[in-house]
């Protein structure tokens, strides 16, 4: 009796942790696996073989190099903020190294907590949770278009795996201004040029978490005159993230994978195998118990024989 006893208990505790599994995967997971709402990152990169226009001089500059200093902030308290949706802010800034800022962005971005696919912006500061190998489309904040990020390949990065995506951005007309002509080649005083962007950007993706590790970049921005000369270059060059950005998005990337894996896939897969080994323990010892029972009753029903006195 003691041993069917137990045996239910096994059974109700394996129903209860096979339960747990399930409600894990449909509950847990989807309350626990998102972006935050009070994401901060400092990412920082090096440029290399910058060409950038001196406006106030007047004179075209190469050679130079620089450093990028980038911010990622979260805005918790956006009325746009809500369970399923992230407000994060971002700011970038590129200064030479003699102190000259030679460019700054900001913009600001509302993305899906719980997977960040816009099919109609497309992906900004992160990739989806369990990012695939295809192409995605990524936002560019210069153009204002999503460009297609292709799959290109799996990587080892800091001792983290990760999948490196190439996008290409072509020649695009972001604006058009009055310039002086002599910046186009023109002899005109002042001509209205075209101003022109490409960029080819490699990234580097965590596929558990969807974080952007690093990025490398080749940004160039150029003047092109009204009969197609191209003219003097705003902004070009190679920008990279440097080991500190890299170390630390590594790490913050595993930490994150790590969460996720766990309550994704570890803590299910724990729960349903103790629940499948109470369940059949406690089936053993349930059926163990209907054995002794049963041998119990046949021994109560059978008499007992007198002995024979010979």
């Amino acid at each position: 009796m003691r041993g069917r006893a137990i045996g239910l208990g096994l059974l109700g505790l394996g129903a209860f942790l096979l339960a747990g599994a399930l409600a894990v995967r449909l509950f847990l997971e989807p309350a626990l696996v998102k972006l935050p709402l009070d994401q901060e990152a400092s990412p920082t990169a090096d440029g290399t073989d910058i060409s950038f226009f001196d406006l106030a001089a007047g004179k075209q500059l190469r050679g130079l190099e620089a450093d990028v200093r980038q911010k990622v902030q979260g805005d918790p308290t956006s009325d746009d903020a809500s369970d399923d949706v992230a407000v994060w802010n971002f700011g970038s800034t590129v200064t030479a190294t003699d102190g000259t800022l030679l460019n700054a962005s900001t913009y600001r971005v509302c993305i899906d907590r719980h997977a960040d696919e816009d099919p109609i912006e497309g992906l900004t500061l992160t990739f989806p949770f369990g990012t695939e190998k295809k192409s995605y489309d990524v936002f560019n904040s210069t153009t204002k278009q999503t460009w297609p990020a292709s799959f290109e390949g799996e990587e080892e990065l800091g001792g983290l795996d990760v999948y490196r995506f190439q996008m290409s951005v072509p020649e695009t007309v972001i604006r058009s201004t009055e310039v002086p002509g002599d910046l186009v080649g023109s002899d005109e005083p002042g001509v209205m040029a075209d101003v022109v962007y490409s960029n080819e950007r490699t990234i580097w993706v965590e596929p558990t978490s969807g974080m952007i590790v690093t990025s490398e970049e080749h940004p160039n921005t150029f003047l092109r005159g009204p009969d197609g000369t191209e003219g003097a270059t705003i902004l070009a060059g190679t920008f990279a993230g440097d080991e500190d950005t890299i170390a630390a998005g590594v790490k913050r990337a595993e930490d994150i994978g790590g969460q996720i894996t766990l309550v994704s896939l570890t803590l299910p897969l724990l729960l349903a195998g103790l629940g499948l080994v109470s369940l059949i323990i406690g089936a053993l010892l349930v059926r163990r118990g209907r054995g002794d029972d049963r041998r119990e009753e046949l021994t109560e029903e059978t008499p007992a024989r007198e002995p024979q006195v010979q």
